[in-house]
């Protein structure tokens, strides 16, 4: 294909390969493209113009876009011809080249990027993550006292969903300041204060003057229905009358929940009935003053909002008579798939609902109190009679002598040969930092972990025997108990069986931190007697962190006697717990068990009298068996 104009001789000429060559009349010579330029775009895109954007025949067109966007005459020169120097040539080469590749400083550059500085009395918004855990004084005045100069914020507000709080504020300098602080104060709950600045315009005012109030007072009283006591707020925002008088005023704005509250609880505070449905409600956060000033509040109307979790009316649970709410038209309405789950989500926060979007329910069960009935006072612990609560006094006491020592493994005979260890290591759920589990994770038998259904894992953790129990027991941090916060409560005494649950305070004596570690613990013990005292059959250890009122009444036990419990449990003769000296001498124990078949004490003292030689205690064992001088008790 060629084209001509006659009056300047230009013309163009299309190959089949899709490669053009062009004549203009102010020069003689053809460009052509199946120049190197030609032969690089092919290499790169394969066959001719369709090797996209970076491969192929990249055309010279004037009506492309890339030559369009260019300034007008940029490209002219005086004549108003396209200038074909070099100078010019190498200068849109090399523009073209840092536009197409994106250079840093027009497309990625932060770095290298020219910024504009915005002018000393320019406008920021600010957002600070996690603000709302704080109220606006606590925040205001944590920022004054580390900065300097003035510091006014505009337009303060809180999302009540992400716990975000935004507000404005005027001019560079405060701005920088904000900058500077960000990252480097602390809360009192542990974590940074971080603020998001950013450059905007001038914040739209949402102050209502004295005329605004006057005409929305009017419009109150218009919109209220005295022989209901009902006031219909539904659309407000494009309430016509006011829209007369160039008022715009959007219930979902704070300003303008504040100025209705403020005329409510002047005028109507005794209001039974408030229909909100169509006002593009996100958040019932602003309403929450409403709800102190109209206590008898029973129907509600928020239907047709965009309400996206039912967790927006516990912000209204102050109106704890209503009795007929509507809810539907809202996003929140998706998240159940059955009414009965709905209106049982519905009466957690309002429990009188007897009408729901419309829809009559019967009355929720419920018990009749006596609101000034007062429960008995509590006590610490609970034994029973005074022969349990000495027995059991002196077991407790004996016990954490030894197990807050270094010599753990001396309460081996206070385990029955087949006794049974579980540990369960949980977070406290009161707390919102503290210190790691780390150290119990391994052990712990935590379904939510581990999970229900896998029974293998779940068997594992649990330690059977007198050796497994005490290498559990081993492995766990040293610490010392506080004897004063321990609390005991009997829960079953029989001559054959004691049980009973132990609470208290402890403290991790190795921390990686300078801080002291309190760990809060609940222990079931099952115990069955032996001899003049228990062994015990069962050992259910929770571990969990100590609240803060817990570890600042912590106390150092008082130096307890250092008896070992063995001397309450069935004594063993020739036996010396003591003796064992190392995790080694633990597990070939256990071996010992499972190739003789006899319980631990009797393999102990089978292993000491041979002073730990495995095949030679063997070998005596096995000659005293042949002979019949083992005892009956000694096998499992």
């Amino acid at each position: 294909m060629s084209y001509n104009r006659k009056n300047d001789n230009f013309s163009v000429v299309t190959r089949r390969d899709g490669t053009r060559s062009f004549r203009g009349g102010h020069d003689d010579r053809w460009n052509n493209h199946q120049g190197s330029n030609a032969n690089r775009g092919q290499s790169r895109g394969g066959r001719g113009n369709r090797g996209g954007r970076r491969g192929g025949f990249r055309h010279f067109n004037a009506q492309s876009a890339r030559f369009r966007n260019r300034p007008g005459n940029a490209n002219l020169d005086e004549d108003g011809d396209i200038a074909m120097s070099g100078e010019f040539n190498r200068a849109n080469n090399l523009n073209s080249h840092t536009k197409s590749r994106g250079s840093h400083s027009s497309f990625r550059g932060r770095n290298n990027a020219t910024r504009k500085v915005p002018p000393k009395d320019a406008w920021f918004k600010i957002m600070v993550p996690f603000g709302a855990t704080m109220s606006e004084n606590e925040l205001v005045d944590m920022i004054k006292s580390n900065i300097n100069g003035p510091f006014e914020p505009i337009q303060y507000s809180v999302d009540d969903r992400s716990k975000r709080v935004y507000f404005f504020i005027k001019g560079l300098d405060s701005a920088d300041a904000l900058r500077s602080i960000s990252r480097r104060i602390t809360k009192s709950d542990g974590h940074k204060l971080v603020f998001h600045v950013t450059n905007t315009s001038c914040p739209l005012d949402n102050t209502i003057d004295d005329n605004c109030i006057h005409k929305l007072t009017l419009r109150l009283s218009e919109r209220y229905d005295s022989s209901t006591q009902l006031l219909n707020l539904s659309e407000f925002h494009a309430d016509d009358e006011l829209k007369k008088d160039n008022i715009y005023l959007p219930l979902n704005r704070a300003t303008t929940m504040a100025a209705i509250t403020k005329i409510i609880a002047q005028h109507t505070p005794e209001l039974v009935g408030l229909d909100v449905s169509r006002n593009k409600l996100l958040s019932l956060g602003h309403m929450t003053d409403l709800v102190k000033v109209t206590p008898n509040v029973c129907c509600l109307n928020l239907g047709n909002n965009q309400l996206r979790s039912l967790d927006e009316l516990t912000k209204l649970k102050g109106w704890q008579n209503i009795v007929e709410i509507i809810l539907k038209g809202n996003d929140l309405c998706q998240n159940f798939s059955n009414q009965e789950t709905y209106l049982s989500a519905v009466r957690k926060t309002f429990p009188k609902v007897l009408k729901l979007d419309g829809t009559d329910y019967p009355p929720p069960i419920t018990f009749d109190l006596d609101n000034d009935l007062v429960l008995p006072p509590t006590k610490d612990s609970h034994f029973g009679n005074d022969d349990v609560k000495n027995l059991v006094v002196t077991f407790i006491k004996e016990y954490y002598s030894i197990y807050d020592s270094d010599r753990r493994k001396d309460l081996m005979p206070a385990y029955h040969d087949n006794a049974q260890f579980s540990l369960f290591a949980v977070k406290n759920p009161i707390l919102d930092r503290q210190a790691s589990l780390s150290s119990y994770v391994d052990d712990s038998r935590n379904l939510r972990v581990i999970g229900h259904y896998d029974s293998d894992k779940l068997s594992k953790k649990i330690k059977t025997g007198q050796l497994q129990v005490i290498s559990c027991l081993e492995s766990l941090p040293k610490t010392t108990h506080d004897l004063n916060s321990f609390k005991v409560d009997v829960t079953f005494a029989s001559p054959s069986m004691l049980s009973f649950v132990l609470q208290g305070v402890f403290k991790e004596n190795e921390t990686r931190s300078d801080k002291a570690v309190f760990r809060f613990f609940s222990r079931s013990f099952v115990t069955v007697p032996s001899g003049p005292g228990m062994v015990i059959t069962n050992d259910l250890l929770t571990i969990s962190n100590a609240s803060i009122a817990q570890s600042k009444a912590f106390k150092v036990a008082a130096p307890t006697p250092s008896s070992s419990p063995a001397s309450s449990t069935q004594s063993v003769p020739g036996a010396q717990s003591s003796s064992i000296q190392s995790p080694e001498q633990l597990q070939m124990i256990e071996r010992f068990m499972a190739d003789s078949k006899m319980n631990a004490a009797y393999s102990l003292q089978c292993l000491q009298a041979n002073d730990w030689d495995y095949n030679k205690a063997g070998l005596i064992f096995t000659d005293l068996k042949n002979q019949g001088r083992i005892p009956p008790e000694a096998f499992l």
